[in-house]
């Protein structure tokens, strides 16, 4: 599909007042420039959203499914849009902005929304954009904030770069890909051998620039298109349908690159007759181990940006990809041993991604399809019989979680004021333990200019303001 740029408004009075998501809170056009770049998306593809239409459709998946309070689960776009798949999130906030990753998408004609730190001033300043080009050494973008709409095109850093380059204060990316059409299109010239992308492959198949499940994505090749080989007929022939093997190829649109050969079907020139008989439905890519695989899913619990896969399983390694809440990830150890993981903390889980990114993820931010995230273990029930009740435990620390509407995370500061350095962001959702006495922390919890000393998941101890936490219910 071919990108066209349209502009749309947080602001429009038509819902500027709605309630977004499922946060009481917050409106679209106080919080909605998420939405709104997500609405301007899917309307540059050919469809007709306004950010109250887009609001309904995630909010009617449910509360966890398409929000998290007034957060935007990203993967849950697709379950609307089937055509615009969800990629993958990076954040960025300590670290500069992938400029390679997003400028290959331009190239490609492919959008990517961003979150900006808008303001040079202290603290972030967060506001989420859709970038659709390149102007030089800018990037053309649609802004959801100006009421009336821009009528001219608006660029980045000119709008919002105050003397900073883009890898400064680009905070968060966002990428989708569009399916290309799915009818059968002979290339030029009839000639050729070609293969087929089965009927029955949803949302389609992925064009990457190697021959590897590692390599980049060129494009989404729709369920029945042609493919021309690019390489001898007969070592073409002998791959497909073999797993492990890739095929060098060039779509209907000439983007040329390796699709997976155990997925596609069929020889010869595209004919005009019937479509020949879809093969039996491809396993995903790449080739499964014998015997079933485990599947886990990304829990609630990991927090509205998601949950990091990382290249070392700890909590230093690199990060190598943000897995949304909801995402399926497979599991690459034995089943046995990784269901023992799931929900534990300090375990972590060797796993692969739909866009066959792998690494490792914190195992006690997953669980099983179908199933609750795990709860703690029931404390032991009195033995039968004894005369006096055992003692009970020693209470532990004070536990609180970072409120969803520290978005997109809450600073751990080296002190309690907004002007003492910055050691970490932590996520929404995520637990901290309080290092200070229960009974005078509890009071501070959610009021303005209170800090407490916490220390996060990974070690860190600092401060953070209490009026972005909440107790754990």
């Amino acid at each position: 599909m071919a990108f066209n740029p349209k502009n749309i408004s947080q602001q429009d009075p038509q819902w500027k007042n709605e309630q977004l998501g499922f946060d009481n809170t917050v409106t679209i056009g106080t919080d909605g420039c998420a939405l709104a770049s997500l609405t301007m998306l899917v309307n540059g593809y050919g469809f007709s959203e306004t950010p109250s239409t887009l609001n309904k459709k995630l909010k009617d998946m449910g509360p966890g499914a398409g929000f998290l309070g007034g957060l935007i689960v990203w993967g849950a776009l697709t379950q609307a849009f089937p055509k615009i798949v969800y990629q993958r999130i990076v954040l960025c906030q300590d670290q500069p902005a992938p400029l390679g990753d997003i400028d290959a998408s331009l190239n490609a004609g492919q959008p990517v929304i961003v979150q900006l730190d808008r303001s040079p001033a202290p603290n972030l300043q967060s506001h989420w954009v859709l970038l659709y080009g390149k102007q030089g050494n800018d990037y053309l973008m649609l802004d959801p904030y100006p009421y009336p709409v821009d009528q001219a095109p608006v660029t980045l850093i000119s709008r919002f770069g105050f003397n900073r380059p883009p890898e400064q204060f680009i905070t968060a990316a966002v990428w989708y890909l569009a399916q290309t059409p799915t009818a059968p299109t002979p290339l030029p010239g009839g000639s050729g051998f070609f293969v087929q992308v089965p009927l029955n492959t949803i949302p389609g198949l992925n064009l990457r620039i190697a021959p590897s499940t590692d390599a980049n994505i060129v494009a989404l090749e729709g369920a029945g298109t042609w493919l021309l080989c690019l390489e001898a007929p007969d070592a073409a022939q002998a791959k497909i349908g073999v797993n492990g093997q890739w095929l060098n190829v060039k779509d209907p649109q000439g983007n040329t690159g390796y699709v997976a050969a155990w997925f596609v079907q069929g020889s010869g020139a595209p004919a005009p007759t019937p479509a020949p008989a879809p093969a039996p439905a491809p396993q995903p890519e790449p080739a499964p181990a014998p015997g079933p695989q485990l599947i886990v899913v990304v829990s609630q619990s990991a927090g509205a940006s998601g949950l990091r896969l990382r290249d070392q399983p700890n909590l230093s390694g690199n990060l190598v990809v943000m897995e949304g809440v909801g995402a399926q990830l497979t599991v690459l150890e034995p089943a046995d041993s990784a269901k023992a993981k799931i929900g534990v903390q300090g375990q972590w889980l060797n796993v692969k991604d739909a866009a066959g990114n792998t690494g490792y993820v914190a195992a006690w931010y997953v669980q099983q399809p179908g199933e609750p995230a795990p709860a703690a273990a029931p404390a032991p029930a009195p033995t039968v019989g004894a005369l006096v009740p055992p003692a009970p435990a020693a209470a532990g620390p004070l536990i609180v979680t970072v409120a969803y509407s520290a978005t997109p995370g809450l600073r751990l500061r080296a002190q309690p004021n907004l002007n003492a350095d910055t050691l970490t962001v932590i996520l929404p959702g995520t637990r901290l333990t309080v290092l200070e006495p229960a009974g005078s922390a509890q009071p501070k919890i959610g009021v303005e200019d209170q800090w407490l000393n916490v220390k996060e998941p990974g070690g860190t101890s600092g401060y953070v303001a209490a009026w972005y936490l909440q107790k754990v219910s």
